[in-house]
């Protein structure tokens, strides 16, 4: 393998590599082979398919996937002999001119880490919340899952936090009504912290038939293409108002709830709870280090990770049918992803710097946890032995876990503690989940 390296104007690095047109020409036959021996083509015997004819059928389709999956092992060749940590997804280009020499020449366009020195993390200060459940919060919580609906009764009255309002709504750009947004009988509930602050805001202490407006700018990155970068007002009709209404059972249910039923909710809870407590008490950590350690991140990193974060963003919007009212389709993409690179960028260089590879006991540990969501275990073994992707994902993940270990071995927390009330109404959600 040949390989040319270079610095191209938009500040990202460029490799051109030659791949000898022997190999590729060996393996596409090799392709052409195999298929020609499953393949079945009126007037021959299966596997008898002359090599011409499966070329004229076949043939793009394999010079695709052959040249995509040779030019992405050499580079990672090239990437690994040149010991070169890559950020973000290289871009392959297949050069136009290729000369009728012996080699296929194309070229790979990628990011490497910034080079940058942590600051000392003995500064870091933060705080790991306790959370004490009672044997009276666990019942609580079991009787509430038991009264399976909810009755709603309609109210004539100001609208209150967790009310469920009705509500029709228009869309207007410069006093032009937008039609195709127009709902009716829209519902939500109030404070539940999904739909636009601006909606929730509005319609508190308001009464059934009142009209209110709000205006709000769709960012560019908003997954509805007619709406972005627009200065867009919503009219707001409030059609009904309803309130919880009290169950009376609340006292037989708690009198017959089962041992086991008890158990279970106890180990459910106590997952969840620590599951957001620690989750809390990372992205303390991550903003703290961010905060620490300013990093320059290379521009054409930074467009391709927002990019990446809006196509996932519009997909998830399209495939279900979400509302423009949402919370968090208007959410700032820029400073996830400025966030997303940072934490990878941190976590690359702990690992780095303090030699850490994937530990094979959090490894198993992670595989043990991942098959209890199956019915057949052993499948989820099996997966992970063959499929190279869902592999690399695990140890990602322990090495994370590694990196959270040394961080909590090396920084100042302080712990506090909260009974289960405090816990359940703390607005969590306001609390984005930064690790990748």
């Amino acid at each position: 393998m040949k390989f040319f390296m270079e610095k191209n104007q938009d500040a990202n690095h460029c490799v051109t590599i030659n791949i000898p047109k022997t190999k590729i020409n060996s393996i596409i036959i090799k392709k052409l082979v195999q298929i020609g021996k499953k393949i079945n083509v009126n007037g021959f015997r299966k596997g008898r398919v002359p090599i011409n004819i499966i070329q004229e059928k076949y043939g793009s389709t394999i010079y695709y996937d052959v040249f995509q999956k040779l030019m992405q092992k050499f580079f990672y060749k090239f990437t690994k002999k040149q010991n070169i940590k890559i950020i973000g997804n290289p871009k392959y280009r297949i050069n136009k001119k290729q000369n009728d020499n012996t080699d296929f020449t194309y070229s790979v366009f990628y990011e490497i880490y910034p080079n940058f020195s942590m600051k000392s993390l003995k500064d870091i200060n933060v705080v790991q919340i306790i959370t004490k459940i009672t044997h009276n919060d666990i019942q609580n919580i079991i009787t509430k899952k038991q009264e399976k609906t909810k009755n709603w009764i309609q109210v004539n009255r100001l609208i209150k936090n967790n009310d469920r309002v009705t509500i029709n709504y228009n869309l207007y750009e410069k006093y032009k009504k937008i039609e195709q947004f127009e709902s009716k009988n829209f519902t939500f509930i109030v404070s539940k912290n999904i739909f636009l602050p601006q909606l929730e805001q509005i319609v508190i202490n308001r009464f059934v038939n009142d009209i209110v407006f709000f205006k709000i700018n769709f960012h560019q990155f908003h997954p509805e293409t007619t709406l972005k970068n627009k200065d867009i007002t919503f009219k707001i009709k409030i059609i009904k108002v309803e309130k919880e209404q009290d169950n009376n059972v609340e006292n037989f249910l708690k009198d017959n709830i089962t041992q086991s039923c008890y158990e279970n909710e106890t180990n459910i809870l106590e997952k969840h709870v620590k599951k957001i407590t620690t989750q809390h008490l990372k992205n303390q950590i991550i903003q703290k280090i961010i905060q620490n350690n300013p990093i320059l991140i290379p521009p054409v990193l930074l467009q391709e990770e927002i990019q990446d974060l809006y196509n996932k963003k519009k997909e998830q919007y399209h495939k279900n049918q979400h509302n423009v009212l949402e919370k968090k389709y208007h959410e700032n993409i820029l400073l996830k992803a400025k966030n997303r690179l940072h934490i990878q960028i941190i976590l690359e260089n702990i690992i780095t710097k303090n030699n850490l590879h994937p530990d094979e006991n959090i490894i198993q540990s992670l595989i043990k946890k991942i098959s209890l969501n199956y019915k057949i275990p052993s499948k989820i073994i099996n997966l992970y032995n063959k499929n190279e992707i869902l592999r690399n994902t695990i140890k990602d993940l322990a090495l994370e876990i590694q990196v959270m270990h040394f961080l909590k071995k090396n920084i100042n927390i302080k712990k506090q503690y909260w009974n289960f009330d405090k816990f359940i109404n703390h607005n969590w959600k306001n609390e984005e989940r930064l690790f990748i």
